[in-house]
C-alpha cells in the first residue's frame, strides 16, 4: 500500500490526534475487528445494525496499532492504542484518506456504474486486463463509500490499472464516489428501475448515473449502451464517447448472438467471442468489458482466452444442484429489469422440466413498490412457470399478479420463512426441476438453499 502515516491521516481528514507514539506508518487499513492483523489501523464505522466503536477491545487484542473514531474512547484504551485519531465522521474520514492515496498513484482508473450489470462487467474486465497488466480491482461488491474507500487503500505504486464499481441509492453519491476514485475512463450499463424511492423514475436515475462523467478529465472516454433508450442520447461533452450494443450507429458493434450449451456466442465487430456466463443480458456485459480491453491493447485472441477461465458472480444466475434440482441463485439483489432477466434464463433452460421461482421483496421501489411487484407476478405466469413461492410482504404482490393473469392458486404459495420456502420447494419441484431463488440484499434469498445439502457448479 501507499505509504500514509497517523500524522498523515490526522491532517488529511481533519481529525483530532488525541493519543500517539511514533509516527510509523499503517500497514493497512480494516472495519472488521476479525480480520485485523497487526499494525493496522482500525476504524470504527457506524452502521444501521452495529457500532465499529463496541469492537475497540477486539481490535486492540488482534494488534491494531491505531483507531480511528467518531467517540473518545476514553484514557484506558489512550494507553493500549499507539495512536488514537477522533474524526467527525468515520466514512467520510475514509473517503479522504482513499482519496489522497489514489492521487499519488498516476494509473488510469475505470469507474463502471449502471441499474445492472456493474459487478459482472467490473469482474470480467478486471480477469482480462490481468492478463497483461496488475490490476486492482473493486473488492466483492464493494460500490459505495466504504467499499470503494477499502478497496483504494490496497493501491500501492506496482499497480498499473484500476477497475472500481460505483453504486448509488440517493442522489449526489456519483459524484461523491466519483470525487474520490478519479476516473480516467467510465462505464455506464444500463438505467433501469432501481432505487426509485430516492429517485422516482429513470431520468432520475439516469441524471445520477450520468454525473460520472463530470469527473472525467479532457483526455478521458466514456462506453456507454447505445440500446439503452437514455444513454443512446446522453449529451457528452468534452470527453470521447463509444457506444456499444446491437443498434446502428455502436462503435463496438454486437451481432450474430447465439445459445450455447454453457453461455453465448456472439461477433463484436466481425471478431467471435464466446462467454460462458448464463443469460443473453451478459452479452452486453462481455461486449463491453471486450470494448474496454482493446483500448487497453489486449488482443482479440487474449480476450478470447481471458473469457474461458471466467465464472459469474457469488449468487449471480449461480447454479447449485442440491437435491435433484437445479438451482439458478440470483439472490444478490433483485431491481424489475434485474428480475426479468432473471426470468429470461429460467425459461431459456432446454427441456420439459418442472421450472419455479422463490420469490424474495424488491426493495426500493418507492409508489410503484406493488406495480412493479404485480408486473413480475404476471410475467411469471405468462412465461409458463410452474409454480411461485413468494417469501416477504411486498413479493405477497407477485403472487397477486400471478393469480390475476390466470395462474391456478394450487401452484402459488406463500412462505413465513426460508425454512417454509425450502420445504415448498421439496413439495413441488420433481427431480431434475429449475428453481430460480431471487430477491433484494435484505431478502437474503440464498438461505433457502442452506436448507439443502448443496454442491455448486459453474
Amino acid at each position: 500500500m501507499v505509504r500514509i502515516t497517523p500524522k498523515d491521516i490526522a491532517k488529511i481528514t481533519g481529525g483530532k490526534l488525541v493519543s500517539g507514539k511514533g509516527d510509523a506508518p499503517a500497514t493497512g487499513f480494516s472495519i472488521d475487528s476479525r480480520t485485523i492483523s497487526p499494525g493496522d489501523i482500525f476504524i470504527a464505522v457506524k452502521g444501521r445494525h452495529f457500532d465499529g466503536h463496541d469492537f475497540i477491545g477486539e481490535a486492540l487484542e488482534k494488534g491494531a496499532s491505531g483507531l480511528i473514531l467518531q467517540k473518545d474512547p476514553g484514557e484506558g484504551i489512550h494507553g493500549k492504542a499507539t495512536h488514537v485519531m477522533l474524526v467527525d465522521d468515520t466514512q467520510e474520514a475514509m473517503g479522504r484518506v482513499a482519496s489522497w492515496i489514489r492521487r499519488r498513484v498516476d494509473i488510469p482508473v475505470i469507474c463502471i456504474t449502471g441499474t445492472n450489470g456493474k459487478t459482472t462487467v467490473k469482474d470480467l474486465l478486471s480477469h482480462v486486463l490481468s492478463s497483461r497488466y496488475k490490476v486492482l480491482g473493486s473488492r466483492r461488491s464493494y460500490n459505495n463509500i466504504i467499499g470503494l474507500s477499502l478497496t483504494l487503500f490496497d493501491l500501492d505504486p506496482s499497480h498499473e490499472v484500476a477497475v472500481l464499481e460505483v453504486g448509488t441509492n440517493h442522489p449526489g453519491e456519483i459524484p461523491k464516489l466519483a470525487g474520490i476514485a478519479g476516473p480516467n475512463i467510465a462505464v455506464i450499463t444500463n438505467i433501469g428501475d432501481g432505487h426509485l424511492e430516492a429517485f422516482e423514475d429513470r431520468e432520475g436515475v439516469f441524471a445520477e448515473k450520468i454525473s460520472l462523467l463530470e469527473f472525467l478529465p479532457e483526455t478521458g472516454m466514456v462506453f456507454l449502451n447505445k440500446d439503452d433508450s437514455l444513454l443512446a442520447r446522453a449529451s457528452v461533452r468534452g470527453v470521447t464517447r463509444k457506444f456499444y450494443g446491437i443498434s446502428r450507429g455502436s462503435d463496438f458493434l454486437i451481432s450474430d448472438v447465439s445459445r450455447k450449451e454453457n453461455g453465448y456466442e456472439f461477433r463484436l465487430n466481425g471478431e467471435r467471442y464466446f462467454t460462458p456466463l448464463e443469460g443473453e443480458h451478459n452479452v452486453h456485459n462481455a461486449a463491453v468489458s471486450a470494448a474496454v480491453a482493446v483500448y487497453f491493447g489486449i488482443s482479440p485472441e487474449e480476450i478470447r482466452m481471458s473469457f474461458q477461465t471466467v465464472s459469474p458472480p457469488a449468487m449471480r444466475l449461480e447454479k447449485v444442484e442440491a437435491e435433484e434440482i437445479t438451482f439458478i441463485n440470483d439472490s444478490y439483489n433483485a431491481n424489475p429489469d434485474s428480475f426479468e432477466r432473471a426470468l429470461d434464463v429460467l425459461e431459456s433452460v432446454p427441456g420439459s422440466r418442472v421450472k419455479g421461482v422463490v420469490a424474495g421483496d424488491m426493495m426500493e421501489l418507492g409508489e410503484r413498490s406493488d406495480e412493479f411487484h404485480r408486473m413480475i407476478g404476471r410475467s411469471i405466469h405468462e412465461r409458463g412457470i410452474d409454480f411461485l413461492i413468494t417469501l416477504g410482504g411486498r413479493a405477497w404482490h407477485m403472487a397477486e399478479g400471478a393469480l390475476d393473469s390466470g395462474m391456478a392458486v394450487s401452484k402459488v404459495l406463500r412462505a413465513q420463512t426460508h425454512e417454509d420456502a425450502a420445504e415448498m420447494v421439496r413439495e413441488m419441484a420433481a427431480p431434475g426441476a429449475v428453481v430460480l431463488l431471487k430477491g433484494s440484499r435484505e431478502a437474503r434469498m440464498e438461505e433457502v438453499l442452506k436448507c439443502f445439502t448443496i454442491s455448486c457448479t459453474h
